[in-house]
């Protein structure tokens, strides 16, 4: 390979990187904008909590009082203990509505169903003790009047602007029958087909909950309290028409709110045949295809004005309190109330959810989701995908990190916002994702691919490094040829020897995997320091003369002189690497165990590890290998040879060791003959 063609192949490595990061990226973007279009039930379950979350944060700004604020009054505690347990006897709530009407409330919404008839009006008492008990109760003479309880409700029902409330039904469970007066909304459809009578999509009951007939024939208007809460427990939205019998009927809410100002008729503008908003008189009232509202909550239980029904009863209620505004009839004592978990706040009551979407009506502050909104969150999870996986591709990791937190920060920002100003919900949530996504994903993957890229680069340089220790070997075979064979050999007896002496808790320590490697790799050094000998020494035939030998010793001392430069040379980057080996290797496995070795005279454990495991391996294989000088040895007479100098040659424990597996040296001169 050319120098170019290796320059081009390195640099061809991080843009294939760069390449898979960017299409990794655009597949988590194209799996996250699927997941915006469909939004499975886990992901609506986050929209939620999200929705929640940013709804604290703007209720309390947003929840400051008006003159028109619906005002709620409650049959609590103290309305039970001063009048008698619930149910109340209809004339005393007929008293009640009459004193709010007395108020002058511009419309009162009862919460609260009369589905049979009173049984404690006196001529039910006589039929009862007479059916009981057969007695016959005199009650002649008492003014008509308290005879009948619920004639007295119905009178006073057809005095004012009054709501009476009933519930709908939609399960196989069966309502208190079809001999229902619910008053239905007469309405004007805009925009939808001229076949088309209702809007497609609604809730359909399949039966109902009503009040007697005398009280809603009574009554001038009426709505349903049904309030159904999302997947998770919490009441975000409220249904304001429901479809029944091929009809549609208004909530409580909404027919309360028709009341106070007198509408008569409400206009549904459709698109391809759903919903879209409800127009009640002035008010445009943005709705799902299934006509819920999303509520506007501004706090708990205090959102409103509260008074108790034992007040009014007893003419303790300012007038101002209640003149003019819309006022919803419940019950909040012990055993009757019903409470909800809103956005807001957990234990609102019931009564307080009509309240709150009459204030809604009241105030015009919508929150709505328009038909753009789903188009835009899909972009904006495109947008942040492609942005965020261009980011990782050509920017470090932190750099990456901070602009996907200041991203995020900033789409958190922007959605609570235009939820507080403009009251349309936005959700982050797949954005936020998008961008938590590409980052922890593509984050992973650029790591392992850089690992990968990484772990090439080393064994690169490994393979560089053994290329450098060969040629080194090699140099060292040119000026003695007889030395090939015996790098080769020795590099296995060095790896065999120190993997089973690794197995020696004394060892141990010192022999882990990776010294083991390097002892392995920087083998074939052991003998480098032979270049600096002449030829005439090097390669004679005979035996060497004394001034001969102590020449020949001094390659010990070149070995370790010519790591030593390279040491000096190129700094600290080489220390610790395979050539610190070699040094240790080249200079110390000639010593002896009792100090008769050279170039030091070093005795025992003062002799290096790795030379005390070279100088077997050495040795062995220069026995059994034929030279200019000497005949070759058998493996046997190597191997008796070794095990006869223990303790004095060589170190006690290694001969044992290599004893052991001398069968295992036998096979390694088979594989690298001469």
């Amino acid at each position: 390979m050319t120098l170019e063609a290796a320059r081009k192949a390195l640099l061809a490595k991080p843009r294939k990187m760069k390449r898979w990061v960017f299409l990794t990226g655009t597949a988590v973007t194209l799996l996250l904008s699927l997941l915006t279009i469909f939004k499975p039930m886990f992901f609506r379950f986050l929209d939620g909590k999200i929705f929640d979350t940013q709804m604290r944060a703007i209720s309390t700004a947003t929840g400051g009082s008006t003159a028109n604020d619906p005002v709620v009054v409650e049959i609590d505690e103290d309305s039970l203990s001063e009048f008698g347990q619930w149910p109340w006897p209809r004339y005393r709530i007929a008293a009640l509505i009459d004193g709010i009407r007395g108020l002058g409330a511009s419309a009162v919404g009862l919460d609260m169903l009369f589905p049979e008839a009173d049984r404690s009006s006196l001529s039910r008492v006589k039929q009862e003790m007479q059916r009981e008990f057969g007695l016959k109760a005199d009650i002649r003479g008492l003014p008509d009047h308290l005879m009948d309880n619920d004639g007295v409700l119905a009178g006073a029902l057809s005095r004012g602007p009054f709501s009476l409330g009933y519930y709908f039904v939609f399960s196989k469970e069966k309502g208190t029958g079809r001999n229902c007066l619910l008053r239905p909304a007469e309405y004007a459809l805009i925009g939808g087909n001229n076949l088309q009578t209702t809007p497609h999509g609604l809730f359909k009951a399949s039966s109902v909950t009503c009040n007697i007939r005398p009280l809603a024939e009574a009554a001038p208007s009426a709505g349903f309290f049904n309030v159904i809460p999302d997947a998770d427990g919490v009441l975000r939205r409220v249904p304001l028409l429901i479809e029944y019998d091929g009809r549609l009927y208004p909530s409580l809410s909404l027919a309360t709110f028709m009341r106070s100002r007198g509408i008569t008729q409400l206009a549904l503008k459709c698109n391809s045949g759903r919903l879209e908003a409800i127009s009640a008189g002035k008010t445009s009232i943005p709705v799902d295809s299934m006509a819920n509202l999303l509520v506007r909550f501004r706090s708990g239980h205090a959102s409103y004005t509260h008074i108790s029904a034992r007040d009014v009863l007893h003419g303790r209620v300012a007038r101002e309190t209640i003149s003019g505004k819309t006022v919803f009839l419940g019950t909040s004592a012990t055993g009757l109330d019903e409470y909800h978990t809103t956005p807001v706040a957990s234990g609102v009551l019931g009564v307080d959810i009509h309240a709150a979407v009459v204030d809604n009506f009241l105030r015009g502050d919508f929150i709505s989701r328009p038909d753009w909104v789903p188009g835009l969150e899909l972009l904006l999870v495109v947008v942040c995908g492609m942005v965020s996986a261009l980011l990782l591709c050509w920017t470090r990791s932190v750099v990456s990190l901070g602009a996907v937190l200041v991203s995020g920060f900033f789409l958190w920002l922007a959605s609570t916002f235009l939820l507080s100003s403009s009251g349309i919900f936005v959700s982050p949530l797949f954005p936020l994702m998008v961008l938590a996504c590409n980052f922890s994903f593509l984050t992973f993957h650029k790591y392992l691919q850089e690992e990968r890229l990484l772990r090439d680069r080393t064994n690169e340089l490994v393979m560089t490094q053994n290329f450098t220790i060969q040629c080194l070997a090699a140099l060292t075979e040119t000026r003695d040829s007889e030395t090939g064979g015996h790098i080769l050999r020795c590099q296995q007896y060095v790896k065999l020897l120190a993997t089973r002496l690794s197995r020696n808790p004394r060892f141990a320590p010192l022999l882990d995997e990776e010294t083991i490697e390097l002892l392995y790799r920087s083998a074939p050094l052991h003998d480098i320091g032979k270049v600096g000998i002449p030829d005439s020494i090097l390669l004679k035939p005979a035996s060497l003369t004394a001034d001969e030998y102590h020449e020949m010793k001094k390659h010990t001392l070149f070995g370790r002189e010519a790591i030593l430069k390279a040491e000096h040379r190129f700094g600290r980057e080489i220390r610790g690497s395979f050539l610190q080996f070699g040094k240790v290797i080249a200079y110390s496995h000639h010593e002896k165990w009792d100090g008769t070795g050279y170039p030091e005279g070093l005795t025992g454990d003062r002799i290096p590890l790795f030379g005390r495991i070279m100088a077997i391996a050495d040795v062995y294989d220069a026995l059994i290998s034929k030279r200019r000088y000497k005949p070759s040895f058998t493996h046997e007479e190597a191997v008796s040879f070794i095990a006869q100098s223990s303790g004095t040659h060589f170190d006690p424990e290694v001969v044992a060791v290599f004893c052991e597996i001398q069968e295992e040296f036998r096979r390694i001169v088979r594989e690298f003959p001469d």
